[in-house]
């Protein structure tokens, strides 16, 4: 009876660390290579909680994809004040910006 658990956890556990070998080699394997461009459209309705989530939700995909990339928020029509915010926002963010769609055309033609 004990060998048979013992039998099952190491079957457990090793089907575990295929899976987990697996993965490590996909992510390795599906990786972009070099530095990529980002862009994040933020719609004129978004209020500054969901911009927040937005640009924090697309800096951690760049990490998980171990590129140094940068995110270009796009402002396409926000207010005065939620602009102000979202820009303290973007500063405190590493390679993140916060551009109106005629800074747009020049960052991505002059990079």
């Amino acid at each position: 009876m004990f060998s048979a658990i013992m039998y099952a956890l190491l079957m457990i556990f090793t089907l575990l660390g295929v899976v987990a070998a697996i993965a490590i080699v996909m992510i390795f394997v599906m990786r972009p290579r070099g530095a990529g461009r980002f862009v994040v459209v933020i719609p004129a309705q978004a209020t500054e909680a969901d911009f927040a989530a937005r640009l924090c939700a697309a800096r951690l995909r760049v990490g998980l994809l171990g590129v140094r990339g940068d995110i270009i928020a796009l402002d396409c029509g926000m207010n005065e004040q939620s602009r102000l915010q979202c820009e303290a926002l973007c500063q405190g963010l590493d390679h993140t910006k916060l551009l109106k769609p005629e800074e747009l055309l020049h960052e991505l033609t002059s990079s």
